[in-house]
């Protein structure tokens, strides 16, 4: 039989916010989100990060989290992580603000630790915090090829200068899920 998808969880975490269209911003990277979760087939179900430990111990599977501030989440990096979960009990996404664009957990972690861990994953610092509570509890993690978050206006330049660069490359379309992104910088990039 083959094992089930982890739960996928998009946690809200504010995006830099530009002069026009922060809120469509704001939107445009969650529904791309959305989308990406979608492609790679995980499984959906939880809106809470309360209720996320709870819903992946009880389904198997392992839980993915995915923050919404993070543009285009490459497909690739998530199948790594989950992949990642059949020899470690947690596989990190840093970013390089000490926060991460990804986590992911196995399906088997005692959900009173998980819930430690989602409570460390929603401050600021993320990465040092998380890495010693693995430590702490003895568990083996693999860290990613690190990601950036929209956590300032170069950020927002450098996403910009990606989303154009996907679509002049054959897999582009692929590895750059971020058809709502792309559109917000139709929209609003002479603003931005």
């Amino acid at each position: 039989m083959k094992p089930s998808r982890p739960l996928a969880l998009i946690v809200d975490r504010a995006p830099f916010a530009p002069p026009a269209g922060a809120a469509e911003l704001a939107a445009a990277l969650r529904e791309d989100a959305r989308e990406l979760i979608a492609a790679v087939r995980l499984r959906t179900g939880a809106d809470s990060p309360s209720d996320a430990g709870k819903l992946a111990a009880q389904a198997g599977g392992g839980l993915v989290i995915i923050f919404a501030d993070v543009p285009a989440v490459p497909p690739m990096a998530i199948e790594a992580a989950i992949h990642a979960l059949g020899d470690c009990d947690a596989a990190l996404g840093p970013c390089p603000d000490g926060s991460l664009y990804l986590l992911a957990l196995r399906p088997d972690l005692d959900p009173a630790l998980v819930e430690e861990i989602l409570e460390i994953v929603f401050q600021p610092g993320t990465l040092g915090p998380l890495t010693d509570l693995l430590d702490d509890a003895e568990l083996q993690a693999t860290v990613l090829p690190p990601w950036f978050r929209l956590a300032s206006a170069a950020d927002l330049s450098f996403a910009e200068c990606l989303a154009r660069l996907s679509l002049m490359s054959e897999e582009g379309e692929d590895d750059f899920v971020a058809d709502r992104l792309r559109v917000w910088f139709e929209e609003y990039a002479a603003e931005a």
